[in-house]
């Protein structure tokens, strides 16, 4: 029962992740922005409601553990940590591509000109004109292109595999220390629903961003193994640390990972969708609203005990 489950729940991550390569191309760019709104809603459901009360609940049993009293909020202290490294490793990686970019560019156009003056061509300067003017037409289109697109040429959707592959890990974790068969389905199933979202707003990202299929695979390969991964560690790996340190820790990379959540939904995806009009603002507003409750209302369905649940007596009962 639980290898099926399993085996069901990677295949719906995996659809779900190509879906916005596959019909991404036949949609209209309104219809895409409107989409990649309703992944943000989906995206801040995640960090606010689900996994900001987990770093919450595992900083009381780091303080438990570890003896202290104090009441200062350790785990919102990681958590900023957490963005504010995230965002310093982005921007100097991103000055690092400009520079060499910058210098191959010089290098090569030193080389032409060279190139030009041994041969007795007398057309630097008419080349020189042609070559500002091109850029200057070039320029804004794509300027254009590049933010519609992904403001940050790529790296937000790498970011973004870490995160989710960080946060499903320690999901798989949970898994893992499951003491019951039912248990494990049970979070099992309410982990696979909530990774089909984030697969799919992932690759959104990565479609935005113009990945390549290669560049597809390996993104989403990372991203549905760490699950497995996770329980595997929870089953097999943790037996060899302490309590106190597993708790260190799990409370750790729960809060850096929250922090990279937060940078993730606010800088790579909201930022460039609310920062210009090619759609109607108010409805952005509303699909990620829609976003937001339809995450929160998976997140209340899977928690809810007893047998009210019914995604968890559907699963249960056909196993």
């Amino acid at each position: 029962a639980v290898v099926s489950t399993q085996s069901t729940g990677i295949v719906g991550v995996y659809l779900f992740g190509f879906a916005p390569l596959v019909f991404g191309n036949s949609i209209d760019k309104a219809y895409i922005s409107l989409l990649s709104s309703f992944s943000g809603g989906v995206l801040i459901g995640t960090t606010f409601i689900h996994l900001f009360p987990e770093v919450v609940e595992s900083a009381d049993k780091f303080r438990c553990a570890v003896g202290i009293k104090s009441t200062y909020p350790i785990g919102e202290l990681l958590i900023c940590v957490g963005l504010i490294a995230v965002m310093i490793i982005e921007n100097m990686v991103e000055e690092y591509e400009q520079v060499v970019h910058h210098h191959s560019h010089t290098h090569k156009e030193v080389e032409e000109e060279e190139e030009e003056y041994d041969e007795g061509v007398r057309l630097v300067d008419t080349r020189h004109c042609h070559d500002d003017t091109a850029n200057k037409e070039h320029t804004p289109h794509s300027h254009v292109d590049h933010f519609t697109l992904g403001e940050h040429g790529g790296w937000g959707a790498y970011i973004m595999v870490v995160a989710l592959s960080v946060h499903s890990i320690l999901e798989g974790v949970a898994i893992g220390l499951a003491e019951t068969p039912e248990a494990t389905v049970t979070l099992f199933l309410s982990v696979i629903i909530h990774e089909v979202c984030l697969a799919f707003a992932l690759g959104l990202k990565l479609f935005q961003d113009n990945h390549s299929i290669k560049q597809f695979i390996i993104s989403l390969s990372v991203f549905v193994i760490s699950c497995p991964v996770g329980v595997g560690i929870g089953m097999f790996v943790l037996g060899i640390f302490s309590s106190l340190t597993l708790t260190k820790i799990v409370f750790v990379l729960k809060a850096l990972a929250t922090g990279t959540f937060i940078q993730v939904t606010f800088f790579e995806i909201l930022a460039p969708e609310f920062s210009h009009r090619y759609t109607n603002q108010l409805f952005k507003m509303a699909a990620l609203t829609l976003g937001l409750i339809f995450i929160s209302v998976i997140m209340y369905e899977m928690s809810t005990p007893g047998e009210m649940n019914f995604c968890k007596q559907f699963v249960l009962g056909h196993h």
